[in-house]
């Protein structure tokens, strides 16, 4: 079957019409989790445009993309060809974004310190209330940056979208998509910059499934195009945001014992296999030798991945990731709905495969070619994969021990 080199017929005539027919959308917002950065420089919201259009435009563009990009029929230049024809771009020539959109500020908020310096200790304090440490650790003071960086509380805004009428499903769709899964600002696919509209419905499952359906579509997706379908994971967690993200520092983080301040030996492969590789350890955290599965399958959560060990004789800090592509961002995202909960988490798809092969840097040593995926077998013999059935994608099963009420 030959693949069509234009947009389907439907979209390419709404792109074609000029019209003096425009729908214009007002709508309210509330941030009800904090806003990471945002700004021109990294982790700093800016100090005058609080929420820019041209980041609301991004947001909307890529939202567009993960829920309308099916209409592209398994092409990509013809995806980026109707991408740019709404959202406007410069790949073949200039063009105009179709899309009005202005931004006024209602409350500005203020700023707050997910973590603050503790005298006489080597690391700060977190303040979970205001956004949990586990997620929030960029804005942590290091070696490199001794700053604490704050985030954003208690930001509204009102939005308004200008369009022409041919183009209304388009925008809607890429608004709803923005509006129950995205947010503001950077790591939002983290739980940050997420916000309520003024006066809307509670968003529900199945709210959720029926817009999918009326939106997006199972087939069509242009490869490595990160995307929902109808069938696309998707959870509505009963917890807050922030017991949301504590269940998923206990599932990556997962140790012989869950107990913080004595947690014992990591029981994912990847610690033990940095030893092996390097033959270096502590002699108290001598590899184990019953699972000798030298791979690293938390990778799949997103890379690069660093490495902590806290004793001297135990390797350097060490970093996976691509050998030709250093990052790749998480297919997992949880997203509150709301400030008491609850947490919606879902699995993007269409980027699930990591780019190959990967790299494994220790302090100035490079181990190439590392594995990430694992067999079925592999994963039976991993604790927290095996307790949800021996499931080989770390992703997936994160999300069915959550369903499982995050107990070990």
């Amino acid at each position: 079957m030959q693949v069509p080199q234009n947009p389907p017929s439907d979209i390419a005539e709404a792109l074609k019409q000029k019209t003096d027919a425009w729908k214009e959308i007002n709508h309210e917002y509330q941030l009800i989790t904090p806003l990471f950065g945002g700004g021109e420089e990294p982790r700093q919201a800016d100090s005058v445009t609080i929420v820019r259009p041209s980041e609301v435009k991004g947001h909307l563009r890529f939202w567009w993309r993960a829920i309308r990009g099916w209409q592209a029929e398994g092409d990509l230049s013809t995806l980026l060809k109707t991408e740019e024809g709404i959202w406007g771009g410069i790949t073949q020539k200039q063009q105009a974004s179709r899309v009005s959109i202005e931004v006024e500020t209602l409350d500005p908020g203020v700023e707050k310190y997910p973590f603050t310096k503790q005298e006489g200790k080597r690391f700060p304090k977190n303040h979970p209330e205001i956004a949990p440490g586990y997620v929030a650790f960029p804005l942590r003071q290091t070696q490199e940056d001794p700053r604490n960086h704050p985030v954003r509380v208690g930001i509204s805004f009102k939005l308004r979208l200008r369009f022409p009428t041919s183009l209304e499903e388009e925008i809607t769709a890429a608004l709803w998509a923005w509006e129950t899964f995205g947010g503001i600002g950077g790591r939002t696919r983290r739980g940050f910059g997420a916000f309520q509209r003024s006066k809307a419905d509670p968003i529900s499952k199945t709210t959720i499934r029926e817009n999918l359906e009326r939106y997006s579509r199972r087939e069509g997706w242009p490869e490595n195009v990160p995307h929902l379908t109808p069938d696309s994971v998707i959870y509505l967690h009963p917890k807050r945001w922030q017991e949301t993200v504590q269940c998923y520092e206990r599932f990556r983080q997962w140790r012989t014992r869950d107990d913080r301040r004595n947690p014992g030996r990591s029981r994912w492969p990847e610690p033990d296999a940095i030893r092996r590789l390097t033959g270096k350890w502590d002699p108290r955290h001598a590899p184990k030798q019953e699972n000798l599965i030298d791979k690293f399958p938390r990778g799949q959560f997103g890379l690069p991945i660093i490495f902590h060990f806290k004793d001297k004789q135990d390797p350097p800090d060490s970093t996976l990731k691509g050998e030709s592509l250093e990052r790749h961002a998480s297919p997992l995202a949880f997203r509150p709905l709301g400030k008491d909960g609850p947490t919606l988490v879902y699995v993007l798809e269409g980027n699930r495969r990591l780019p190959e092969p990967h790299l494994l840097e220790v302090g100035k040593k490079r181990y190439p070619r590392v594995e990430v995926e694992l067999e079925p077998d592999e994963a039976q013999a991993i604790e927290p994969l095996a307790r949800v059935g021996g499931l080989a994608d770390p992703v997936l099963a994160f999300v069915e021990w959550l369903k499982g009420g995050c107990k070990r």
